[in-house]
């Protein structure tokens, strides 16, 4: 029999990192080295969970596109797009999960995601998680791109809309404008978040103008009252991870250097308590956020309302999932297939890094 798990895995409190830095845009392996900075910087201030912001690695689509576009840039930047994006599993993760298990850390990366079957060059919004034994707990694919964004991502299903077990608890995550689908936020609800990840790639105001997205200045980002509403709902924490850009950090060459909407993208992350009320406030600028998650939180608001407990009504409401050819109750607590390890490759990382092969036979299965 299957053992009920504990709130935040049985610990009386987590701590938590959000890395609120820039990557190096649209360069993968540059941005993976800082990354691996930024995990063990977090381990070795104690951190048991680090968050990168959405599609941190390696680079949000900040620029525009039309059929009226100059065909040249367009051909350049969306060679860079394919070429930066991460392949699930590859050397690249495995360096991810190499860095995670020697900071002894949980990860949550947001990444542009190359379709790994052959022939099939599609890119997905993704989230990656890594567990602190670098294992590849699974990634859930963001289900639809938003407005313009539809030109550069495919689209997630019903088997990303998971909730991982851990050792410091359950840990789901949704991207940006996946905030605002209702029955998508209460599918993870119904699998008990202990811990919620919501990522964006930046803190913006939709109403300023002259431009869509302006920089939020005054606290308007919508994504603020979503992730609040979202954490009292779930009475689970919440880590916001909103992205940082130097400007520094993207090429010259870049096509549309000096033409893309990065204005926003200048933090404004947050932790939120299962009350709704930030542990920390927004924050702005290049920066490490650390909270600590105390698990009696989440306790003395389930006894307030237990949004998947008794103060739920299944009797008279029930959400449905499709995963896979079937629909199944939202409260399932859904696993999704592992990832396939690619052992060859898997081989060549170890022999790389100097990895004991006895160790790499047992993780692929080959051993006795």
């Amino acid at each position: 029999m299957k053992t009920k798990q504990a709130i935040l895995g049985g610990k009386d409190k987590v701590k938590v990192a959000v890395a609120q830095i820039s990557s190096k845009f649209l360069d993968r392996e540059t941005s993976i080295a800082r990354a691996i900075e930024a995990i063990k910087k977090a381990g070795d201030n104690h951190a048991e969970l680090i968050v990168f912001p959405e599609v941190w690695l390696s680079g949000y689509p900040y620029w525009t596109e039309g059929w009226d576009s100059n065909l040249p840039e367009w051909v350049n930047g969306r060679v860079r797009f394919h070429d930066a994006a991460l392949v699930i599993p590859s050397d690249d993760t495995e360096q991810l999960a190499e860095a995670a298990r020697d900071a002894d850390i949980h990860l949550v990366m947001g990444c542009n995601e190359m379709d790994s079957r052959p022939g099939v060059q599609t890119v997905y919004n993704t989230l990656l998680f890594i567990d602190r034994e670098g294992k590849i707990l699974g990634r859930h694919r963001k289900l639809i791109p938003t407005f313009a964004e539809q030109m550069f991502w495919g689209r997630g299903d019903g088997r990303d809309l998971a909730v991982f077990e851990t050792d410091i608890g359950r840990i789901g995550g949704l991207i940006c404008g996946e905030h605002l689908m209702t029955t998508t936020r209460a599918a993870m609800i119904a699998q008990g978040e202990h811990i919620h990840i919501a990522v964006f790639p930046g803190s913006f105001a939709l109403h300023t103008g002259p431009q869509l997205e302006e920089p939020d200045q005054a606290g308007a980002f919508w994504g603020h009252f979503a992730v609040r509403s979202h954490a009292m709902e779930a009475g689970a924490f919440v880590i916001q991870a909103c992205g940082y850009i130097d400007e520094n950090d993207i090429p010259e060459d870049f096509p549309y250097k000096g033409k893309m909407n990065t204005a926003y993208a200048h933090g404004g992350s947050s932790i939120i308590s299962p009350l709704g009320v930030p542990v920390v406030e927004p924050q702005f600028g290049a920066q490490m956020i650390y909270a600590e998650l105390q698990a009696d939180m989440i306790k003395a608001v389930k006894a307030i309302l237990d949004s998947v407990g008794h103060y739920d009504r299944p009797d008279v409401l029930r959400l449905l999932v499709r995963r896979q050819d079937n629909w199944e109750p939202a409260d399932k607590i859904f696993t999704p297939d592992a990832v396939q390890i690619d052992r060859d490759k898997l081989r060549r990382a170890a022999e790389h890094y100097d990895i004991d092969e006895n160790l790499i036979a047992d993780i692929t299965g080959d051993g006795e």
